[in-house]
This record gives structure tokens, C-alpha cells and sequence, in this order.
């Protein structure tokens, strides 16, 4: 497979949350299957993505001290919850979040892994961004092993792993259902019943029923 050359586009493709890019790798960590969502908002046939690796998709913006501990989770067959920021073949970009199915055999040998990459809870996006900036400034200025003991050093002040803090900030944003109270019902003065006569009603069908505006 051919590289895929990036052009950045600052424009983003904001994901249907009712959907998911699906993308099988082998336990070597290249691209065996996608799905048609997948070619779809990345813009690429399959024939262009099968046989290539995952990194051949990072945006520029996405520390490489994530990607590398995306990498670690699926070489230790361990889950977790990943706010990634991808590239699309036209340079546009797409925030997803994803998690990981491994596929074991008898042995306990790893056959193959699963990602399924949703649409990122757009409250989570601004906070993740912030964060990310500064690794990716830290990885360029300095090193990224410099970037490593920064990222280590705020995931120990908020005492929580990676993905428990992908976690808190989703959970932060959620709305509390409003409690509404019921409102105390109008009392009309009593007055003495007007007896009408009506006409007999036509009896409704099933149809009729279902079908009522």
C-alpha cells in the first residue's frame, strides 16, 4: 500500500452519532477489514486502506504519546476509551471515540482486534483539544519522552487513568433531567351540568385509531 499524503484542511466531518467506522486489524496492527462508514467519511476505497497500518490516519494535531498508548493498550489485549483526532483523505478532519474487541483462540493467542469508532461526545471535544495542544507543543519544543512525563504527571494530580478522565469529562457535561413540579390545577366554580344531546358516534376502526392525529 501506498503512503497516504496528508494535506491539513482546517474542516471538520463531524460524525452520525448512529453509526460506527468499524476497522479489523491483525495482531501485527494492520488493516484487514473496514467497513463502508469507514470509507465513507474517510474518503478512501477499501482497496486503498486494506494492508496499510492505522497511523497512516493520524492527524497532526493527535500527540504521539496517545497514539503510543493506544498502540500499548492493544498490544497488552487491554480496553479502554480513546478520543482520537483522524484525517480524512481530502485533509478534512473527524473526532471519534473508540474502544477495542480482541478476538482470542483457545490458546489465548490473539487473532485479531476490533475498533469501533463512534462519533466523540461533542462536550468532550473542547477539553480533550486543550490537553493535546499542549502535549503536541511539548513533543515539537522538547521531546517525547518529556511529553510522557508530562501526561503521567497530569494523570497522577487528577488521580485517575487516562480513561477514567476521558470518562469524567463526558460525565461532567451531562444535563441533570429538570424535575418540573406539577402545577396546582384551576378550580372553576361549581355550576349546574348542561345536559346536550349528541349524536351517536361512528364507531372508529383499527386504522382509524392507529392513524390518529
Amino acid at each position: 500500500m501506498d503512503d497516504l499524503n496528508f494535506i491539513p484542511v482546517d474542516r471538520e466531518i463531524k460524525l452520525d452519532f448512529t453509526k460506527a467506522m468499524v476497522c479489523k486489524l491483525t495482531p501485527d496492527g494492520i488493516i484487514d477489514y473496514i467497513n463502508d462508514y469507514f470509507t465513507e467519511i474517510t474518503g478512501y476505497e477499501v482497496h486503498e486502506v486494506v494492508g496499510g497500518s492505522i497511523d497512516q490516519f493520524v492527524h497532526k494535531d493527535l500527540p504521539k504519546t496517545i497514539f503510543n498508548l493506544v498502540m500499548s493498550k492493544i498490544s497488552n489485549k487491554e480496553n479502554g476509551h480513546f478520543i482520537i483526532k483522524d484525517q480524512a483523505k481530502d485533509g478534512r478532519y473527524y473526532w471519534f471515540i473508540t474502544d477495542f474487541e480482541y478476538k482470542i483462540d483457545n490458546n489465548g493467542d490473539l487473532i485479531s482486534i476490533t475498533s469501533n469508532r463512534k462519533a466523540a461526545p461533542r462536550v468532550a471535544i473542547p477539553e480533550i483539544e486543550k490537553l493535546y495542544k499542549k502535549m503536541v507543543k511539548i513533543e515539537q519544543r522538547a521531546s517525547l519522552k518529556i511529553a510522557q512525563t508530562f501526561f503521567n504527571g497530569f494523570l497522577e494530580e487528577k488521580e485517575m487513568s487516562f480513561d477514567e478522565y476521558t470518562k469524567s469529562i463526558i460525565d461532567s457535561h451531562e444535563i441533570p433531567q429538570t424535575i418540573i413540579q406539577p402545577q396546582q390545577q384551576f378550580q372553576p366554580p361549581q355550576q349546574q351540568p348542561t345536559v346536550i344531546k349528541k349524536k351517536p358516534k361512528k364507531k372508529k376502526s383499527l386504522i382509524d385509531k392507529l392513524f390518529k392525529k
